[in-house]
């Protein structure tokens, strides 16, 4: 199918849209959704989720903390300082960081369009989202608007 002629607004290497089709490419399998089958668009903020490797970084960092104790002179400094360099960065990487969605109404069904970490993609995917659906809707007279 050729592409000639089909505005594109975004193109990116995690998304397309086009006038026609806005195209998820995710892992393993790209995820594609008609345009004109869209309804309720709507963005969405997801918290900072626990990552799932976390549990097993604490229980080695305690690990590690209680080898430390029985090996070392005066363990209360050496733990303490453990404790001091170990814990900002346990805490750093515990979470993961927000992501940003797109969701929507697709033939009456819930589904997530689109979603990243990064804002500043995702503004501008949502942008570009935005155009689609508006330029779908206009007729060649406009927007099909009425003037009283």
């Amino acid at each position: 199918m050729s592409t000639r002629g089909i505005r594109t607004y975004y193109r990116g290497s995690d998304a397309e849209v086009t006038e026609a089709l806005f195209t998820w490419h995710t892992t393993p399998e790209s995820r594609a959704f008609a345009i004109t089958g869209l309804r309720h668009v709507g963005l969405v903020q997801t918290p900072a989720r626990t990552r799932p490797h976390a549990p097993r970084l604490a229980a080695g960092a305690l690990l590690a903390v209680g080898a430390a104790w029985t090996l070392l002179a005066n363990p209360a400094l050496y733990v303490i300082g453990l404790l001091a360099v170990a814990g900002p960065l346990l805490a750093f990487f515990w979470r993961e960081p927000r992501r940003w969605e797109l969701h929507a109404q697709y033939h009456g069904v819930a589904v997530v369009l689109y979603s990243s970490s990064d804002v500043r993609v995702f503004n501008q995917v949502g942008r570009a989202l935005r155009r689609a659906m508006e330029d779908g809707r206009r007729t060649p007279w406009g927007y099909g608007l009425a003037a009283a």
